[in-house]
């Protein structure tokens, strides 16, 4: 049976289920513009801890800024920059269905 104290329990508890979706959808605006920057956090993250369990990397790469001249450096890391992305590209294509 309804009271009227249980119709207006009702009401208001309607009144904050409106009031709480209204603020979760401006909560979603306010944070949409930061969800690149954490994803580039995340992949820095990700890319640390890939390198703390392979330490050989990080030495590989000290050894790599000691022994060669800044401007090869540069141009070394061009070199690998551009064979990882063909690597990546590569991998892609092959799992594309149909090949």
């Amino acid at each position: 049976m309804f009271t009227a104290r249980n119709i207006e329990l009702e009401l208001r508890k309607e009144r904050l289920r409106v009031q709480i979706d209204t603020q979760r959808e401006q909560l979603a605006s306010y944070g949409a513009y930061l969800v690149k920057p954490f994803a580039a956090a995340d992949r820095a993250v990700m890319a640390a801890n890939y390198v703390k369990h392979r330490p050989w990397i990080a030495g590989l790469a000290v050894l790599a800024v000691t022994v060669l001249k800044r401007r090869s450096l540069v141009r070394w890391a061009g070199w690998g920059w551009s064979l990882w992305r063909g690597w990546r590209f590569a991998k892609q294509w092959v799992r594309r269905p149909g090949f």
